[in-house]
């Protein structure tokens, strides 16, 4: 929009804007122009939240320094349309005073050709005396009535025309203070889409970066699932620990409860995390309440040395997580909204608040 208008008023080259360019790209500071190669995707993390934080400050700035830009812009438009106003009435007084001018000129001619015979004229055509004096004062009194009139008309043409350079060096004050708002609205404006730019690439990097990391994750999560199952080889199939580890990869869902327990029916079967060790209980006649505190206090507790595979390990105080033991520093449990059913260790946890047991 701003500019448009600098277009339409025609006081600023393509040469100012770019000027205007280099010098907002000098203001910025060199860390801003692109995001620090290598970084990791906490350091991106927080380079885009203040990326963000930047943008939101920006828009503010823009905000204020765009209606700052429109009010100086509204009184120009004022200005520029009293000065075309007054030129429109300086030409037509110039108009008329040439229209004038003309008359007196073409009197002039016809005195100047027709000699004082005018005077003889108007006393042939007189009735008397009185008549004629009457007929000689008014011809008198049109060519000074002219020549008044001409007077008048240089005065107003005079006054008119310092009017006019009065209100043009008014527009062209406000001009510079329309150019001024023009400029800073336009290096705000820059400052905020090398932002934008900035958080976008970031972004795409933290989005790329994710998925490297969920990639990695996917990864070692079913090295773990896998050894897991290793370890438990030569333990019964009608185990607690091995009947868990049948529903590796379904989906958490908040109050899950298993198949046909998906609280919106999203997934055809979800648990979370007190759901899953419930259900996998409850197929052994065990029942125990879907909470996870709740499960910690009724169970009976157990040291580490003591834990076997199918024993409760509960995380926080008070308990808010739990899974359930595998040996060898493993657990399987539904983590949270996003992830799946899986096996992670024990020793990555530094929350244990205990381990519980339960039995027929």
């Amino acid at each position: 929009m701003a500019q448009k208008n600098w277009k339409k008023t025609g006081t600023i080259s393509a040469a100012f804007l770019a000027v205007l360019t280099v010098a907002a790209l000098a203001l910025l500071p060199a860390s801003t122009v692109r995001a620090v190669p290598g970084s990791d995707l906490a350091s991106k993390s927080q380079q885009a939240a203040q990326a963000a934080r930047d943008i939101d400050a920006l828009d503010k700035e823009l905000a204020t320094a765009t209606e700052a830009y429109n009010r100086v812009k509204v009184d120009l438009d004022a200005i520029s349309a009293k000065v075309e106003d007054t030129r429109n009435r300086l030409f037509e007084i110039k108009e008329n005073l040439k229209e004038r001018r003309d008359v007196l000129n073409r009197r002039a001619v016809h005195l100047y050709k027709n000699g004082r015979t005018s005077m003889l004229e108007v006393l042939l055509n007189t009735r008397d005396f009185g008549d004629f004096l009457q007929r000689a004062d008014f011809v008198y009194r049109v060519a000074e009535s002219d020549a008044q009139l001409v007077t008048r008309i240089k005065a107003s043409r005079d006054a008119v025309e310092e009017l006019e350079r009065q209100v043009a060096e008014q527009q062209r004050q406000q001009q510079g203070l329309v150019e001024q708002a023009g400029a800073k609205k336009y290096q705000i404006e820059l400052k905020l889409n090398e932002r934008r730019a900035l958080l976008n690439s970031l972004n795409a990097d933290i989005q790329r970066l994710l998925a490297e990391e969920q990639q990695a994750q996917r990864t070692s999560d079913a090295a773990l699932n896998a050894q897991a199952q290793t370890n438990l080889v030569n333990v019964p199939e009608g185990s607690l620990a091995k009947t868990a580890l049948k529903y590796l990869g379904i989906p958490y869902h908040w109050a899950g409860a298993g198949p046909g327990q998906c609280p919106t029916g999203e997934h055809r079967i979800c648990f979370d995390c007190s759901g899953l060790t419930q259900y996998v209980y409850k197929l052994f006649g065990i029942d125990i309440p879907h909470n996870a505190a709740m499960q910690f206090n009724r169970s009976i507790k157990v040291t580490l040395q003591q834990a076997r595979a199918g024993d409760l390990v509960f995380f926080g105080s008070p308990p808010h997580h739990v899974g359930m033991y595998l040996g060898d520093d493993m657990f399987v449990h539904a983590p949270q909204t996003g992830d799946v059913v899986k096996v992670s260790r024990l020793s990555n946890r530094k929350d244990l608040s205990g381990i519980g047991r339960f039995s027929k």
